[in-house]
């Protein structure tokens, strides 16, 4: 990668963020007024899709271009050192840093924090203007924010950072001015339930419809981490820095409340980590190059595993051919491993409905909608999908003809842990997010 006048870089990863509850997207809810307003200066892929159901293969993926099925990463292995887009940066001359309170990527078991120089996760001490949550304990997601603008203004010379943006990920507890949809039945509810409330839906506890409830507070989420985007993004602007940064803000995954599955076997969608619903994989994207655009929309197939590519790109000076837009998409549901399947077993009992392997291929259709191909264990199925929320059925298929397209080695980017310490960093990764 090169250095002459080569832009700062800013990934912004509103975590679960599903476009479907983004009003830029269509939502009625106005979850999202500033992403709608970067918009008119960026480019926005109305068809970008996660390229798994969960965080950490997620951010994996887009930190090393690889796909899921090819990284094969879980709570059960570490990431190989130098196969990130920012270590890459960091040989090139940039400072690199990481800001967010997810355990998956700020903890030392997924390795994924030793490829940043420099990393802010949950402080012991913070200010009290940040503490408006009872059931997530520290700081709320402005604090990350404030701390990425901290450090960008101590540098310099060029930078690369990701801010992740929890806000959206459960427990929903957004701040009074943003919690517009939310009600006291549905924070009580959300009180009463485990962090970890999957098994309390698919185990019978509790009827799918009260999901409703806890959206609309996760609309108030959505809703503060477009704030949090915000001051991010408007303070660089504020300080002449936004023009020499490229900005891509991107949801890693979105998130189900009840959504009925598609094929015979296929349960509700529930949170995430389980489904390969819609809801899971079709994501946000907004890309706005140094000096801005006309607001442009791209309806092609997007892979978030472009990400490191067009990084390349607009550091080497060529970005002319740079877009998250590919004739083929793919996303891979990884194994439930660890404590999550024996709680599982625990709630629900037979556990095969919600282990099932599914994978999901996305190709071009004419106009604005692109053709999905997927499948939930031995069931496939096809689909046009023409906007967020759109999903219409056409046919049953054959799941090779999508599993055909999942034949490849493995990157060998992973180190595998063993034993106990696999169990007990696997548990500390969980604890970190307030699933213990």
């Amino acid at each position: 990668m090169g250095r002459d006048e080569s832009p700062n870089v800013l990934l912004v990863v509103l975590d679960s963020v599903r476009a479907k509850n983004c009003s830029l997207y269509g939502a009625a809810r106005p979850t999202t007024p500033f992403l709608e307003s970067l918009a008119a200066e960026s480019i926005t892929y109305t068809q970008a899709r996660a390229p798994s159901n969960w965080s950490l293969p997620s951010h994996v993926s887009i930190f090393t271009g690889f796909e899921a099925h090819e990284h094969r990463l879980t709570v059960h292995d570490r990431l190989r050192p130098g196969n990130t887009v920012f270590e890459s940066l960091a040989e090139a001359g940039y400072e690199t840093g990481l800001f967010t309170e997810n355990g998956f990527l700020n903890g030392r078991s997924s390795g994924i924090q030793e490829c940043f120089e420099t990393v802010t996760g949950v402080p012991d001490e913070y200010d009290e203007t940040y503490d408006t949550a009872s059931l997530n304990p520290g700081p709320d997601r402005f604090y990350y924010a404030d701390q990425l603008l901290d450090w960008t203004a101590e540098q310099d010379r060029e930078w690369a950072a990701c801010l992740n943006v929890m806000d959206s990920h459960r427990p929903f507890e957004p701040r009074e001015e943003y919690d517009m949809w939310g009600d006291e039945q549905a924070r009580q509810l959300q009180a009463d339930l485990d962090v970890r409330w999957e098994w309390q839906f698919y185990g019978d506890t509790h009827p799918y419809w009260r999901l409703a409830g806890l959206e609309s507070l996760y609309d108030g989420g959505i809703r503060q981490a477009d704030a949090v985007a915000k001051r991010t993004i408007e303070t660089l602007r504020q300080r002449g820095e936004l023009d020499d940064t490229l900005v891509v803000v991107c949801g890693d995954h979105g998130d189900g409340f009840g959504e009925p599955g598609r094929l015979p076997d296929e349960p509700n969608a529930v949170s995430h980590i389980i489904p390969m619903h819609e809801e899971l994989l079709h994501v946000p994207l907004l890309v706005r190059p140094p000096g801005g655009t006309a607001g442009e929309m791209c309806h092609e197939p997007a892979a978030l595993t472009q990400f490191p590519a067009v990084v390349e790109a607009y550091v080497d000076g060529d970005p002319s051919g740079a877009a998250f837009a590919t004739e083929r998409v793919v996303s891979s549901k990884q194994p439930v491993t660890a404590d999550l399947r024996d709680r599982f077993e625990d709630a629900c009992g037979d556990v095969t409905p919600f282990t099932a392997a599914s994978h999901a291929v996305y190709t071009n259709e004419e106009g604005r909608a692109v053709r999905k191909r997927y499948h939930w264990g031995d069931e496939g199925l096809e689909a046009s999908i023409s906007g967020a929320g759109d999903f219409k059925p056409l046919r049953e298929i054959d799941p090779t003809a999508v599993t055909d397209a999942f034949d490849a080695p493995e990157a060998g980017v992973r180190e595998p842990m063993g034993g106990r310490q696999a169990t007990e960093q696997a548990k500390e990764q969980l604890a970190a997010l307030g699933y213990y």
